[in-house]
């Protein structure tokens, strides 16, 4: 299998009306549609100007991806560096 990268995946966005704004969405498990989508920041159902929308074009829409990076040290995460340096 391919790997695929995050500037190819599409995401469903749309306008909220609840947040007066566009949203990511997700899709409605509960929904007898098969393409009803709600709000990821409020969980209004989204029904207005839905459109895909690829992972490099999220900040367009207000979003991004943070991605941590470490310092290199394999023990790195959960803030051990700075309780280290804290320690000396």
């Amino acid at each position: 299998m391919e790997d695929v990268r995050f500037a190819e995946i599409e995401f469903t966005v749309g306008w909220c009306t609840q947040c007066e704004r566009d949203v990511l969405t997700y899709p409605d498990p509960d929904s007898d549609e098969v393409a009803a989508v709600r709000c990821v920041h409020c969980e209004q159902t989204v029904d207005h100007a839905l459109r895909t929308a690829k992972g490099d074009a999220l900040p367009e829409h207000g979003y991004g991806l943070l991605e941590t990076q470490g310092c290199g040290n394999p023990s790195c995460g959960g803030g051990q560096c700075s309780r280290r340096q804290n320690e000396a």
